[in-house]
């Protein structure tokens, strides 16, 4: 595998190391897994290494331990008491402790340098959180970065603010709204100034085909509701004269023949005058009784018995 594939990176924090590797671990295992990786195998190999494998990077992270300062402190003391260091001049003290972060990407062909840097990042910024860390390596042990020149990185990135309604109105109505103009309508775009109350919105302009087609959908549109609602009633309740004019035709068909009028005067109290109805039903018993007047009931049976 070339070093083109491979992403190097580092902290130099102080502090104890007790579950230290456990908790970058579970931070190398949480990022690969927001970038959509799956954790195949987490491991501890031993007090100072651990690997993370999934099916496209496999991490190492070493922790190096540096000797305390108490050891070191004694042996100074033991050097200028035997007189071999008459002058000691102040030193800035390196870092206790050293991880170094090495991601190794299965497959070239596959691998994207971005995303893979990207993850590096990551995976670093959340890590300055949790010890306390002095300096960073950034892809090379040669690169050392203070913790303030890695962090400054992150300070111009801010959250874009939502644009207020009359800036979107703007971008609909503006020159890239996806509107045809003509040629002579047509004018020349000018930036945004800074002040937004400056900037007057342009007005929509429609086609020929498009004013066409709101021009017939606009004449064959259903009437409105409050147009209709005269005639709606008009049609659900009948009115004083026809009511009228149905119970004297119940009256009527009762003298003809009384249980006939009993059951329309039923219909009419249970679903309403309905004067079409009163009408058939009077004609219908009109002619039932005038036949049987006229014995051409009778008539009628002796030429269907012959």
């Amino acid at each position: 595998m070339t070093e083109k594939h491979m992403y190097h990176g580092g902290l130099q924090f102080d502090g104890p190391t007790e579950g230290a590797l456990q908790r970058f671990s579970d931070v190398v295992a949480t990022t690969l897994g927001d970038y959509g990786h799956l954790v195949e195998r987490k491991t501890l190999l031993s007090t100072s290494e651990a690997s993370i494998v999934t099916s496209q990077y496999l991490v190492r992270l070493t922790l190096e331990t540096t000797p305390s300062k108490a050891a070191q402190n004694h042996h100074e003391r033991m050097d200028r008491t035997a007189g071999l260091k008459t002058m000691v001049r102040p030193a800035v003290s390196p870092p206790d402790n050293r991880l170094t972060i090495s991601i190794c990407p299965v497959s070239n062909l596959l691998d994207d340098s971005e995303i893979s840097e990207l993850m590096l990042v990551v995976i670093l910024y959340r890590m300055v959180d949790i010890c306390t860390t002095r300096r960073v390596e950034w892809l090379s042990p040669q690169t050392v970065l203070t913790i303030e020149q890695f962090m400054s990185a992150f300070d111009a990135i801010a959250p874009r603010k939502s644009r207020d309604r009359k800036q979107i109105f703007e971008a609909v109505v503006g020159p890239f709204a996806g509107l045809d103009l003509p040629e002579a309508d047509a004018e020349p775009f000018e930036p945004r100034r800074s002040n937004p109350h400056q900037s007057k919105p342009r007005p929509i302009r429609l086609s020929d085909d498009q004013l066409l087609s709101i021009a017939f959908r606009t004449e064959t549109d259903v009437p409105a509701a409050q147009d209709l609602g005269p005639v709606v009633d008009q049609i659900e309740s009948p009115s004083d004269i026809l009511r009228l004019s149905s119970w004297g035709m119940t009256g009527a068909v009762a003298s003809i023949s009384a249980p006939v009028a009993i059951s329309m005067a039923a219909v009419n109290l249970i679903r309403g005058e309905d004067f079409r109805l009163n009408t058939q039903v009077l004609a219908f018993t009109t002619a039932l009784f005038g036949l049987n007047t006229t014995n051409a009931f009778a008539g009628v049976v002796n030429a269907l018995g012959m």
